[in-house]
């Protein structure tokens, strides 16, 4: 045999055995493969599942916001004019109508119109009182008398006029919650130089989208949580109908209680509106939804260890969460595993878990 044909036989073989060795791992390959899905079409899909929850669900949306007074009365100078006197103190209690600040009446000029008019008015007084006199004792006619009266009236509200002019006082009773201006110092015109308002209800004002809009209305609950334990209540007041044009957004308004005076007005706050309660809702978490080929909000269903697939309709959501339509409550739901399940299959439910119904504070939600 020649020398040359060895090494082509040594080759040949090589070649074959590599061959061979490659053909018995893609065999071995294909019946693992092949064993698996039989496994699992025998003895069930893994798959991790919830219960339905029957019971109250709740979405609440957060919205951001600026306290103010519920009742409140920003008070401004009319001119310049020097401060003369202040009355209360930053956190006194002011009754409506009752001056918290005193003007110097002769600065500018135009308040020398107060001391004449008061002197006009003191003299009308007195002359009515001398006329009531004479009246009484026969002496001038009750015409004379109603005369002089209506002249005193007339003097007493040029003078009360002249007076809110000078003495600065609050539409509405409440607590005087700000003042800037000291005695002695000029109080520009048209310059908040007070501001009152009653604490016990505050506001709180904000701006939302046109999505957002479409959610909230008037009488929905609300609230504001401050620490652990201690939550504020109230309920929308007012949704404008149109978007503001300087903004773009509209306007909300809502009204919180405040019995313990712990909100300071001018602060920034989250409150949370409710926009959804049902009291008896089909809930689960919405990991399970998915949609199919067709575009359908789905979910798999067990009966015992055999795969349903569920058409639903998602009544609301919040982040966790989702209250259905069209579930059986009596079958747990797939949490996991969807994505290998086909309607009909066998089931190895390896895991159960629980979920809350109720939206957790600071948790948005949508309904549909």
């Amino acid at each position: 045999m020649k020398k040359w044909v060895i090494p082509i036989i040594i080759g040949l073989v090589v070649i074959v055995g590599i061959a061979y060795r490659i053909s018995v791992v893609k065999g071995q390959e294909n019946k693992k493969v092949e064993g698996v899905e039989a496994i699992q079409m025998r003895e069930g899909f893994p798959v991790e599942v919830v219960p339905v929850q029957v019971g109250p669900f709740e979405v609440w949306r957060e919205i951001p916001g600026k306290v103010e007074g519920y009742r409140q009365a920003v008070i401004s100078t009319p001119v310049t004019a020097r401060v003369a006197s202040i009355r209360y103190q930053v956190g006194d209690e002011v009754k409506k109508d009752v001056p918290i600040i005193n003007l110097d009446e002769s600065d500018p000029k135009d308040f020398s119109r107060s001391k004449l008019l008061r002197s006009v008015y003191e003299d009308s007084r007195r002359e009515y009182e001398r006329y009531k006199v004479l009246s009484d004792s026969g002496g001038i006619s009750a015409n004379a008398l109603e005369k002089v009266r209506l002249a005193m009236e007339s003097a007493k509200t040029n003078l009360e006029q002249a007076d809110a002019n000078v003495q600065l006082s609050s539409p509405v009773s409440g607590t005087l919650m700000a003042l800037y201006a000291r005695v002695g110092e000029r109080a520009e015109r048209d310059k908040t130089i007070a501001v009152v308002s009653a604490v016990d209800q505050l506001r709180v004002v904000a701006a939302v989208s046109d999505h957002d809009v479409a959610e909230l209305k008037p009488g929905q609950d609300v609230r504001l949580v401050t620490a652990p334990g201690k939550e504020h209540r109230g309920k929308v007041e007012r949704v404008s109908l149109g978007a503001n044009p300087d903004t773009g957004l509209f306007d909300l308004e809502i009204m919180l209680d405040n019995e313990e005076r712990n909100l300071r007005i001018g602060t920034y706050v989250n409150v949370e509106v409710r926009i959804y309660s049902e009291k008896k809702a089909a809930a689960v978490d919405s990991r399970t939804r998915f949609r199919d080929s067709d575009g359908k909000e789905c979910v798999f269903q067990a009966e015992g260890d055999i795969a349903h697939k569920v058409a639903v309709r998602v009544v609301a959501e919040n982040d966790d969460n989702s209250s259905l339509e069209g579930l059986n409550p009596a079958w747990p739901v797939v949490l996991t595993g969807q994505s290998q399940l086909k309607d009909g299959v066998k089931l190895r439910i390896e895991k159960a878990e629980k979920i809350s119904q109720t939206s957790p504070t600071g948790q948005t939600g949508r309904t549909e």
